[in-house]
């Protein structure tokens, strides 16, 4: 079991085993185990689960695009130009930008619902690689 908790932001990964007991074409008795696995992803009100592998590659790559852009601009002051939006049907949007303040650059995550900024975190470079290891973790739990 994975859990990982930071600033309203949740990913947890659940493996459970399952036996399953069958006969083969001799009629001799066997066994195999099936692993599940359950994953959760939640920006606050914004759930995102385990069949939604769209959802969960697209904020992988935007943590990896922004660790990659952080550091390669931490030697020169310059600023990350990036923006994207995760969409649901009912109007709400997970949004990612890149912020900077005091020539430091920072990964701004909010929660949208009809165009209202309903929760935000700030997060550093740091921060950010603490997600995506947590991410990482996860979809790595999956099998293909």
């Amino acid at each position: 079991m994975i859990e990982f908790t930071f600033k309203g932001i949740e990913v947890t990964a659940d493996a459970n085993s399952e036996q399953i007991d069958f006969r083969d074409s001799r009629g001799n008795h066997r066994t195999r185990f099936e692993r599940k696995v359950t994953i959760g992803l939640k920006f606050w009100d914004f759930i995102i689960e385990s069949g939604d592998f769209f959802a969960l590659s697209f904020i992988k790559s935007v943590l990896q695009y922004f660790m990659q852009c952080y550091w390669k601009r931490t030697s020169k002051v310059s600023r990350i130009n990036f923006s994207k939006s995760l969409w649901r049907h009912d109007g709400t949007a997970l949004n990612f930008t890149a912020r900077q303040k005091n020539d430091l650059n920072y990964l701004h995550i909010y929660l949208t619902e009809n165009g209202k900024t309903v929760d935000e975190v700030y997060l550093d470079g740091q921060e950010v690689m603490m997600l995506d290891i947590a991410m990482g973790k996860v979809i790595n739990l999956l099998s293909p």
